[in-house]
């Protein structure tokens, strides 16, 4: 009977799940971006040395999180681009150290990176011609 609950809760889908595995997505695809064009080094010494033997570094190429990118940069500064940039690009924790950093509360942190996160997939959704609702009283989207 319980397993019977647990396998119907894991087969409803939570859109703010998803959002939030999708932005997981985009921080490895934002943090791949340098493998493309490494940073050159200072000094003539450092372009001598012989560069590392190894496997070449594998990185994520998707449309998607592109057109992600470009909407999430699209957006006006805010705290709530602040605080995804904060969580997802840098991994910054403890939040709660974050948000007071920031002067605010945690609560507030995460209400302004939902709310930011969902009007970034908006703007992506309708780059990418699917219609998306968005509720800001609630900062979730439905697709």
């Amino acid at each position: 009977m319980i397993n019977d609950q647990l396998q119907a809760q894991e087969k409803q889908e939570d859109p703010n799940q998803e959002l939030h595995m999708f932005c997981l997505q985009w921080a490895e695809w934002h943090r791949s971006r340098r493998l493309f064009a490494p940073p050159i080094p200072p000094t003539i010494l450092a372009r001598l040395q012989p560069s590392r033997v190894g496997e070449p570094p594998n990185a994520i190429l998707s449309a998607d999180l592109s057109y992600f990118n470009l909407s999430l940069l699209s957006q006006p500064e805010s705290t709530g681009k602040t605080a995804m940039y904060h969580f997802y690009i840098h991994r910054l924790r403890p939040i709660k150290l974050v948000a007071a950093e920031m002067g605010i509360t945690t609560q507030g942190f995460y209400k302004a990176m939902r709310k930011a996160r969902g009007e970034a997939y908006s703007s992506y959704r309708r780059m990418m011609g699917a219609p998306v609702e968005f509720s800001v009283s609630t900062h979730e989207f439905q697709v």
